[in-house]
């Protein structure tokens, strides 16, 4: 039997969430790396153009039904420990909705340097300039971004300061909040050394075997 794909871009903090749960819960499946500014494969293979999407056989889920889907066909280990699906997930949201914008504003002008193609960089700059501004503007903003960017990762110091996770155990908050912190660690930056357990949390989940093949 053919194995399930994830349709994928590396920048995308869904799609690294996505892929962090799939290691987690051990589901082996195909990954299939999208290019940046060419959507018709995936157009193709699910009928829309939104990342991350999995495919297992004729399925198709889109981002928003994953962590459910994916729950339901592999229960163990849980998404949500103690069945704290609700608190998950509203942590998760948070992660997506405010805390990858402060850290996406920060890193947004190191991001051509890790993608494949002048093509591809050239299609992120003007996209990401026609809803953010000026380029130079951008990096001259930098450290007022940087400033903000640690101000919420100092939130999630504080939570794990007694705690290894989120939750207290492994949990779609974990995978969702890595995600958004992980376009930090694409560009090749690390958690601030002044947040040791923010810092630990992030090298935990990035450790977990990947099951892609």
């Amino acid at each position: 039997m053919a194995l399930p794909q994830l349709y994928y871009h590396p920048i995308s903090h869904y799609c690294v969430s996505a892929e962090r749960i799939l290691a987690f819960k051990g589901i082996r499946y195909r990954l299939v790396v999208e290019p940046y500014h060419d959507r018709r494969r995936l157009l193709k293979a699910t009928g829309q153009d939104y990342l991350p999407a999995w495919v297992e056989g004729t399925r198709v889920v889109t981002w928003d039904r994953m962590a459910d889907h994916l729950e339901r066909r592999t229960p163990a280990p849980s998404l949500y420990p103690d069945g704290q699906r609700a608190l998950a997930r509203a942590l998760e949201n948070w992660g997506h909705q405010v805390l990858e914008e402060r850290v996406w504003r920060y890193v947004v002008t190191s991001v051509p340097a890790v993608l494949e193609g002048e093509v591809e960089r050239w299609v992120f700059e003007e996209m990401q300039a026609r809803a953010r501004g000026s380029w130079e503007q951008l990096r001259q903003r930098r450290p007022e971004y940087r400033r903000e960017m640690h101000g919420y990762l100092r939130m999630l110091e504080e939570i794990l300061t007694d705690r290894p996770w989120l939750l207290g155990e492994p949990s779609l908050a974990d995978f969702g909040v890595f995600g958004s912190i992980s376009p930090l660690l694409t560009v090749g930056e690390r958690v601030p050394r002044s947040m040791p357990q923010l810092a630990d949390w992030t090298e935990r989940i990035a450790a977990i075997p990947r099951t892609a093949q």
